[in-house]
């Protein structure tokens, strides 16, 4: 299991899928991936922009 000091990071590929994925869930569902990422990982910075164009509060 990583820890908080491991770095991964997600190939072009990956992250064209997730931002595909988080286009296709409710609003609701993005924001508990949000909240659950907790600004760590590989898609910490996806979720936040994605919740901007969307204008997703929480």
């Amino acid at each position: 299991m990583a820890n908080d000091e491991t770095k991964t990071g997600l190939d072009d590929a990956s992250v064209t899928a997730f931002r595909l994925t988080l286009d296709k869930l409710a609003d609701h569902d993005v924001a508990e991936i949000f909240e659950a990422a907790a600004g760590r990982g590989p898609i910490a910075h996806l979720v936040p922009k994605a919740m901007q164009a969307r204008n997703i509060d929480l």
